[in-house]
Formats: structure tokens, sequence, C-alpha cells
């Protein structure tokens, strides 16, 4: 015989009414077996939906109704679209994050972040590639994840792998030895001046996002020589779970990291970002560390000494170039004192005066919703002055977003600006 359960019963038997009222769609809390005041209301809601005494007390009556086989209720998911606001849009922001999609706030605001991540699961997913959450995107993110072997990493990961000896220019160029320099930061002669060794991210600390932005770019013979070193180097358990993730984030499949490193591209720039930071976090130090060497070592350029790094002219007369002093906004952004620098305010606004109409509303939207501010920005100036890294993480991606929409030619002309 059934036991008779209230508000304030415990055991097995409140847990299976739980389950119960959870696969009807009456009850959304925790499985615990502690009948509460959610146990309490989804109890009370069933009985007034089913005909019965509603009292909230689970008797015979109400166990009977609870075992009959039914169709669950449905229920009427409105569709979303960007400007979409509430608790709907909170929900699907959710599953996109649970799904490795989304990883912003659960806002409940349907902005480019919201959207961006819609159309990637669109995409990875078969559907129809639009940027709403209709019917069909509903029961997709509704659906249990196919577990795979990427939600764990794999034990061996941590298996070092002896490195092997490439024939690359890694084997006799020394390692460079770190200065204080400033790399971008010009004194009043058009060199780099010497800066705050914090303010500027040395050139052996580079990270796969940014490789894979400049790389994306050029796609020059070194860097691809650096890469494959890289790849030759990840443990063979690793390689093919990156490749899943890229191909989810990205649509395309690609057997090496060159190939992903050079499709990355701005539309799928946020989920490309989460595959190639979930890559970087499975390397061994040394591993990252060789890397990093290589590309600093390989990334400058075939006309520039070894000693030299992808954005340090190795001669303080030589004019930037497109392959060897093209500076992208990511970097410059960290290293802006417009006091100390106004030449670098000349820089921004000329780039701004450059770049489409719609393509500077479209970022200031991007920047404005990564900033958590209302107001939309109406400069880059202002973009520069308000960067704060820590406090908002996705200014970042906002920036390298730009940077995707920019020409060689007007990020030459900004280098040459900033530089000056």
């Amino acid at each position: 015989m059934d036991s008779i359960l209230r508000q304030g019963s415990k055991g097995n038997a409140v847990a299976e009414l739980q389950q119960l009222l959870l696969s009807k769609g009456f009850y959304s809390g925790k499985v615990d077996g502690d009948f509460g005041a959610g146990t309490t209301n989804a109890v009370l809601k069933f009985q007034k939906e089913n005909g019965l005494t509603t009292d909230g007390i689970v008797g015979s009556s109400t166990w009977s109704k609870l075992r009959t086989v039914s169709t669950p209720p449905v229920i009427v998911l409105p569709t979303l679209l960007p400007g979409s606001k509430g608790s709907a849009v909170a929900q699907a922001q959710q599953l996109l994050k649970a799904k490795g999609y989304y990883q912003g706030r659960i806002d409940g605001d349907f902005g480019m972040g919201t959207r961006d991540a819609v159309a990637t699961f669109q995409r990875a997913n078969g559907l129809a590639v639009d940027g709403k959450v209709g019917e069909q995107t509903w029961k997709k993110l509704q659906a249990p994840a196919i577990a795979d072997s990427t939600t764990q990493p794999p034990v061996t990961i941590e298996i070092v792998r002896p490195t092997p000896v490439t024939p690359t220019p890694t084997t006799t160029v020394p390692t460079p030895t770190p200065t204080p320099s400033s790399v971008f930061v010009p004194d009043s002669t058009g060199t780099a001046s010497t800066g705050t060794p914090s303010s500027v991210p040395p050139a052996s600390a580079i990270g796969l996002v940014d490789a894979a932005n400049s790389y994306s770019r050029a796609k020059l013979p070194n860097q691809t020589a650096a890469i494959d070193n890289l790849q030759s180097n990840v443990s063979p358990e690793i390689l093919p779970q990156f490749f899943q993730r890229w191909q989810i984030a990205s649509g395309q499949t690609t057997t090496s990291l060159s190939e992903a490193f050079g499709s990355y591209n701005s539309s799928q720039m946020l989920n490309q970002n989460l595959a190639l930071q979930w890559l970087q976090s499975q390397l061994l130090p040394q591993v990252l560390n060789q890397f990093r060497q290589d590309w600093s070592n390989l990334n400058t350029g075939v006309s520039t000494p070894p000693t030299g790094t992808p954005f340090t002219p190795s001669q303080p007369s030589t004019p930037p170039t497109s392959t060897t002093q093209l500076l992208n906004l990511t970097d410059a952004v960290k290293v802006y004192d417009r006091n100390k620098f106004p030449n670098q305010v000349t820089a921004l606004e000329k780039l701004q005066s450059a770049i489409p109409e719609q393509t500077l509303q479209q970022f200031f939207q991007r920047w404005s919703l990564a900033s958590e501010q209302n107001a939309i920005a109406i400069s880059l100036v202002d973009v520069f002055n308000d960067y704060d890294s820590q406090k908002y993480p996705s200014q970042i991606t906002a920036l390298q977003w730009l940077e995707k929409e920019l020409t060689t030619a007007q990020l030459e002309q900004f280098s040459r600006d900033w530089l000056t």
C-alpha cells in the first residue's frame, strides 16, 4: 500500500513522488526525498489540473493519477530573437551554456552574444541558422546532451611524451632574453621605449587564441612551422577531442591545428575561442612553453633577424609592414595611454574614420553588451579608455570581432599611425 505523504514527510516514497511529478512537468526541484514547500506546490498544481481534492496530501487517488501513463503537458515556449528579454531568454542562455555554446551572463537579455551562440548551436545540430530560438531549436536545446569523451579529460593526458627533434629554426636559434621593453609604446624617436613589464604581455606568453587570430590573417610559413611543432607535441588522445570541439564550434572538419587556426573567423569566434582555450588547458606546461618559444622565434618574418618578435622592429628606422609590424587592436589596447602618447588617440580616430559606419555600429553594440552598459559607445577612443579585461573579460572578444572586420591595409595604416 502506498504511503500517505504530506509536507514534512521524508524518504524513498517522497523521492518517488518527486520523480513522478518531475516527469510530468509539475516539479523542477531536486529529487531529494524531502517533502518541502516546492513539492507541496507541485502536488497542489497536479491535483488541481487532474480534478482531485486540492489539499497537498498524496493519498491513493493522487498516487493512482500520478502513475497513469499520459501525454505530458505541452509547454509552449515563445520564439526568441535578438532584443527579447525575460525568463525564457534566461532559460535558453542556461541551456546553451550547459551545452558549451554560451559563455556570457545569464541575464535574460537576448543580445549579440546570445544570438551568436544560438547560430553556432543551430549549425552544429543541423538546424536552419537564423539566430532565433523557435520550436525546433527549443526541442534540440532541451534534448539530453549526447555523452562523449570530451566532457572529462582522459587520464592519459598527464603522460609526458618526449619532445621530437624537428628540423626547424628553433634548434639553432637561442631563446630571446626577456626585456622590460614595451613592444608597442613609441618614444619621441619612433622606436619602442621602455615601459612597465606588467603592462605588456611578453612575446613568450602568447595564447592559442591570439596565435589563431594572427595566423588566420597572414598564414606565414614560419607560423605554420610553430603550429606544426605544437601538434607533434600534443598527446594523441587530446587532438581528436579538440578537432571534435572545433567541428562543433565551426561546422568544419579538420585534421590539423594549422587548418583549424587558419579557419579562425569573426562569425564563430566566441565558440572557437572556447575550443582553443580548452586545448590550451590540456597542454603540458613544457609543450605550451615550447610553442611560445617557437612562435616568438619563428614569427618574425623572413626578412627579420631571428632575435626579433612579431611586433618589434629589428631596426628603428624600418617602417611597419604587413608581415612583421602588423599591430592588433587586442595588443594595442593593453598599452594604451592617451596622456603619455597622444599619437595613439590620433591613430584611433583615423582608424575609426576608415571603418564603414555599419561595421562600427555593430562593434559598438557588441562592446556595450560586453561592458554591461546600456549606453552605446560612440568612438574607439572611448572604447580604449573603458577597457577593463579583469572586470569585463568579454571585451576582448568584441575587439577580436572588430579586428577580423578590418582589412590588412587598415591595420597597416593603424600600425604606422600608432608607432609614429
